[in-house]
């Protein structure tokens, strides 16, 4: 049986509509504490993918600023925004090389800081190392975020994970995520939706959250069966242009480092 627990589209970058999460108790939905502030507004997913309409009131000030650490290692994960479009919080990301060269990109246009020899040339981009399991932490809390309390209840040892310094070597479960990206065309519309959804199974329950942030696409499914292998499937896109490219990985044993290779027709 399938439930569709959350779904949310926000368009052209906007905050609205609203969407709040969680139920204002002064209770952290993570860390369970009554003596806890929360004056910060917590994004259900970090604002550098773009979020700005939805956000969860019952998670404190002191989780917020944890995970605030994992999303900046989520930030050297995706790819950058001119290939995204993705403006976050401060705007749209740079990336820099030596001799004061750069690259960024936003709704309209990819901008490039760089003599003709390097164009002609073509270059490689090679974004800084992250840590893959604060990668993986990143999702696994925007899953958490975005689900109804009552579900939250289930997921106790996994957010005491979460909340720890611990790596993989404490995790059971699996942690395997999809990602697809897409080529930049400053004709499509630009969209962040989200989904969480529940598949439950005489073998097991199955949580999958499915963002989409302009030309990114990740996918995060989870399951309390230790034992369950995840294979992805994706649907053909309506046009070329539409086409994500996908890649599933096993953040357990994936590389800690991504580089895209740039060339130009000039």
């Amino acid at each position: 049986m399938n439930n569709c627990l959350f779904l949310h589209t926000q368009k052209d970058n906007l905050d609205w509509p609203k969407k709040v999460i969680g139920t204002n108790t002064n209770i952290c939905r993570f860390c369970k504490s009554h003596s806890v502030s929360f004056k910060n507004r917590s994004h259900s997913v970090p604002e550098m993918l773009g979020n700005k309409s939805v956000f969860t009131i019952n998670e404190c000030d002191f989780c917020n600023r944890k995970f605030a650490k994992y999303e900046a290692e989520l930030a050297k994960f995706i790819p950058p925004s001119f290939i995204t479009r993705i403006r976050g919080k401060n705007g749209f990301n740079e990336v820099h090389f030596k001799g004061g060269r750069k690259i960024s990109g936003d709704f309209n246009f990819i901008k490039i800081q760089a003599g003709l020899e390097t164009l002609d040339k073509g270059f490689n981009v090679v974004m800084p190392k992250f840590s893959q399991v604060k990668v993986y932490k990143a999702l696994l809390k925007c899953l958490l975020s975005l689900l109804p309390d009552d579900e939250l209840n289930l997921f106790d040892n996994v957010i005491e994970w979460l909340l720890s310094d611990e790596g993989f070597s404490s995790f059971k479960y699996e942690a395997k995520i999809a990602y697809g990206v897409r080529l930049p065309d400053a004709n499509l519309p630009q969209i962040m939706s989200l989904e969480v959804s529940k598949e439950a199974t005489n073998k097991t329950t199955r949580y999958i959250l499915e963002g989409k942030f302009n030309n990114l696409i990740l996918i995060l499914p989870f399951s309390f069966n230790a034992q369950e292998h995840v294979e992805f499937e994706t649907l053909p896109a309506r046009s070329e242009r539409e086409k994500f490219y996908f890649k599933a990985v096993n953040l357990k044993t994936y590389k800690d480092q991504h580089c895209y290779k740039l060339r130009f027709d000039i």
